[in-house]
């Protein structure tokens, strides 16, 4: 099903010179039923890894989908769930050399529609920021085998810095987690002019803290698209953050596509 806020889309009028578009990666542009990022990356670690991280997801991903905890809660719970995450990959000695191999053996699998709208905005000029909490190792050795890493596509993610020996030691970047993802401070040079005279942003995510990729601010000239896939007792509050929430576990970016018909 699709819930739409008519009034606010009503009034506003897109182009390829006015948009900038905002992704999550893990459930949003992948598929309800994907592996995620983070267990691609533990199968390019040793043995133990990935049950560890699994262990770690069944604790933590209840406290990241229950919206009647603090947000001091669960920002804590997140910062120590992502964390441990890490240590785990270090621990196990990640390899850039058997990541690609994981990502091309994995269940690692676009939604229905998410490549041909990522094509779509290369066709048209439209800037991309995928500002993800998982891998972004993953999520770029993803992209450049399925031949869409485009050059209008800018990453934000965890990315790792390997050791002469091809093991992740540490992060380029500080820790994204569910909590505190925010485009403010990641961009510069050409993305922070485009961003900054674009007046809309589409902005896809799973999780109502995805809306909080963008400022408060620039709130009020953005389309806010969510994939509820389940947990359809949170229906309400999505509907309340999101101008558009699509509830069907086959959801596909096509509703993106009819908003954006230029």
């Amino acid at each position: 099903m699709k819930f739409f806020d008519e009034e606010k889309l009503k009034d506003i009028s897109l182009t390829n010179n006015n948009i900038y578009v905002l992704l999550d990666f893990d459930r949003t542009i992948t598929s309800y039923d994907s592996l995620d990022t983070w267990a691609v990356a533990g199968m390019a670690a040793d043995s133990g890894c990935n049950e560890q991280i699994n262990n770690l997801y069944n604790i933590y991903r209840p406290i990241e989908t229950d919206y009647s905890i603090s947000y001091e809660e669960k920002y804590n719970a997140m910062e120590k769930w992502y964390s441990s995450c890490m240590d785990l990959y270090f621990k196990y000695n990640l390899s850039k050399y058997r990541l690609k191999e994981a990502v091309k053996s994995s269940n690692l699998v676009f939604r229905s529609g998410a490549k041909e709208f990522l094509k779509y905005t290369y066709d048209n000029n439209i800037p991309v920021v995928i500002l993800s909490a998982g891998i972004g190792s993953v999520i770029e050795e993803f992209l450049k085998e399925k031949e869409c890493y485009f050059e209008n596509i800018y990453l934000i993610s965890n990315t790792f810095i390997y050791n002469e020996n091809g093991n992740a030691f540490k992060l380029k970047n500080s820790l994204i987690h569910t909590m505190n993802k925010n485009i403010e401070g990641h961009l510069n040079g050409r993305w922070e002019k485009e961003f900054t005279k674009r007046k809309y942003k589409i902005l896809f995510g799973d999780t109502i803290e995805d809306i909080y990729m963008i400022s408060k601010e620039k709130k009020e000239n953005s389309i806010k698209i969510a994939f509820l896939d389940k947990d359809l007792d949170n229906l309400s509050k999505y509907k309340e953050n999101f101008d558009i929430v699509l509830t069907d576990k086959e959801s596909s970016f096509d509703v993106a596509r009819e908003i954006m018909k230029f």
